[in-house]
């Protein structure tokens, strides 16, 4: 499957979802690709789920939406793209060491691809389709 196409799914997947669970005002929607090194995939998956789990502890993220999506590129190249709420933006930006330490291991598996970093973040906005 094709960014594009994996992008597509994604979007499919929020159509449906009632406004009353789209994240409001004041969170921080990322979604994120990650361009994981080749023989890493295991290890970039292992240290998501760990971020994940350190996230929620710690209280910073929404459990919804949360997706996280595997693909290949046209040049065989594996990937991850990764959709979650932060309930802040400054959570991000002033992010705690062991939030930084686990953010080090994820990056260090990653390679930088096609001119992008390693892990690509860009900040989007869910949106109710009628």
């Amino acid at each position: 499957m094709n960014l594009k196409s994996l992008v597509i799914s994604v979007c499919m997947l929020a159509i449906g979802a009632p406004a009353s669970q789209l994240p409001g005002p004041g969170t921080e929607t990322i979604h994120s690709i990650a361009h994981v090194k080749p023989g890493k995939e295991a290890e970039y998956a292992k240290l998501s789920g760990e971020a994940w789990a350190l996230y929620t502890r710690m209280g910073f993220v929404l459990d919804r939406p949360h997706v996280v999506l595997r693909g290949v590129d046209d040049k065989g190249r594996s990937y991850f793209v990764e959709i979650f709420t932060w309930k802040s933006p400054d959570i991000p930006d002033h992010a705690p060491a062991a939030v930084k330490a686990i953010w080090n291991k994820l990056e260090a598996v990653c390679e930088p691809r096609d001119g992008r970093p390693g892990i690509d973040f860009s900040e989007v906005t869910a949106v109710q389709i009628d």
